[in-house]
């Protein structure tokens, strides 16, 4: 591969598969992986998304004490990671729209200088993240120093929609019915759509999940010919071999062999108009 550093972005919506793209990627010796970079300062905090791994880093260590993310922190000079307060990137609204814009740009140069740190630390030239906004993505693509690209991961509507639900009941979240979250997550899709508008079409690739199970080693070796890193093979397990990731699903703790799912589909089958509406909504993009 050419020696030039590389950002790969991850952009989908929740429950589609990112974090095993990223998984797969970070086998590469080519690669590193930082899992999702917009909730590295609400690890560093300890809020918001991530309290069922207690925030910390997938080594199992916290953010403070991660001997990896602590060179970063060195690297940057930075001696109190606590003083890294926010790494989100977010539409500037309302009343408070110029501080948001202001706290934006401060996030902006904060990531290049993270990910310019962990190239240098890494030794690497691809890095991958998997942080899945969109805003986000696009705003740091408009102003990265880095190659920065995108895999734009899409599932069966009807497949998230049902994940999102199971996951909802599981930790006890606000009911909300599945045809609700169809259409909720119709309209992210669209969001991402427009927001790839404002990005070069030859910085994207599209990926749809479903196709990485059709053939896995052809999606890699696209994605490799794409990105321009070196072809390696698709591992066979989901596993973690000494990274050091932010957030993601917490199947990425456990060894899990990397199998299509289709437990959706059956209980997709039994709401005929979920079924239906969610066929045609994947049809029409």
């Amino acid at each position: 591969m050419k020696e030039r550093q590389t950002i790969i972005y991850i952009m989908s919506n929740q429950r589609s598969g990112s974090t095993l793209i990223e998984n797969i990627l970070s086998k590469s010796p080519q690669m590193v992986s930082v899992g999702e970079s917009f909730l590295l300062s609400g690890h560093i905090q300890k809020i918001g998304p991530g309290s069922a791994w207690d925030w910390n880093c997938s080594c199992g260590s916290s953010l403070m004490e991660c001997e990896f993310w602590n060179k970063v922190y060195q690297k940057l000079n930075i001696s109190d990671p606590l003083t890294i307060t926010n790494t989100m990137i977010v539409p500037p609204k309302g009343k408070d729209a110029r501080r948001q814009k202001e706290m934006n740009s401060e996030a902006k140069s904060l990531m290049n200088q993270i990910y310019g740190a962990i190239f240098e630390i890494t030794n690497c030239c691809v890095l991958v993240d998997s942080s899945k906004e969109a805003y986000y993505g696009t705003s740091l693509y408009h102003n990265s120093p880095f190659n920065f690209k995108f895999i734009h991961l899409k599932r069966d509507l009807r497949a998230v929609s049902i994940s999102k639900y199971n996951w909802r009941k599981k930790y006890n979240r606000k009911d909300v019915g599945l045809i609700k979250l169809l259409l909720a997550n119709y309209l992210h899709r669209l969001k991402c759509k427009i927001m790839l508008r404002r990005v070069d079409k030859s910085d994207v690739f599209n990926l749809n999940y479903e196709e990485i199970f059709i053939n896995p080693q052809k999606t890699l070796n696209d994605m490799s010919k794409f990105f321009g890193f070196d072809s390696y093979d698709v591992p066979e397990y989901m596993e973690l071999n000494n990274d050091h990731t932010i957030a993601g699903t917490l199947n990425r703790f456990k060894k899990t062999k990397i199998k299509y799912d289709d437990r959706w589909e059956s209980v997709a089958k039994k709401r005929p108009f979920f079924n239906v509406l969610g066929y045609v909504l994947n049809k029409i993009g």
